[in-house]
């Protein structure tokens, strides 16, 4: 149990305590300060098109921004319903929490796919989901083939090196998330 308790102690702790997701916590950036923070490769696509870079990657930031907010709301809300004496047991009005959070979620989620998003699984914690946009070391990776269709790699590490990849289709005008690895 030590084990444990040392490993998630220290991912809480350097979630917690870096400086620059202090600042980030604080203030929070809009999708284009992001986008200059972050390391951003185009170099698999083509010249002609890395200029829509940053168009694709402004709604996919922008997105993810809102998803994160949501999850951040939420846990922080699901904390105040804690009972300290009894932290692992249901408490009054977290059924409803989880009821609003899903219906929330499929809200946001429905406008930015082009499938339509279930009701499935989904948790809230901290560090958030798409935390790792506060960091300073995640890199975005651009990749597009075709004026229809671009994939964009978030590598970012928290513990680990991870990565997350996006499928964007274009539907009209709009940029939108066909699926995610």
């Amino acid at each position: 149990m030590k084990i444990f308790g040392k490993l998630f102690a220290n991912r809480k702790a350097n979630s917690i305590n870096r400086p620059e997701q202090m600042e980030a916590k604080q203030k929070e950036e809009t999708p284009e300060e992001i986008i200059q923070r972050l390391e951003v490769d185009l170099s698999p696509s083509p010249v002609k098109y890395q200029g829509l870079s940053k168009e694709v990657l402004l709604v996919l930031i922008k997105n993810l921004q809102a998803l994160d907010r949501l999850e951040k709301e939420i846990y922080q809300r699901s904390l105040e319903l804690k009972n300290p004496k009894e932290p692992n047991q249901m408490q009054p009005g977290e059924a409803e929490l989880w009821k609003e959070y899903a219906s929330r979620y499929v809200e946001l989620s429905s406008p930015m796919c082009l499938k339509p998003v279930d009701q499935g699984s989904r948790s809230f914690g901290e560090p958030s989901k798409y935390d790792y946009l506060s960091y300073p070391d995640t890199k975005l990776v651009f990749l597009m083939k075709s004026l229809k269709r671009a994939v964009v790699e978030v590598h970012y590490e928290y513990g680990a090196e991870s990565k997350e990849q996006f499928v964007l289709k274009k539907d009209g005008d709009n940029w939108k998330i066909e699926g995610k690895k």
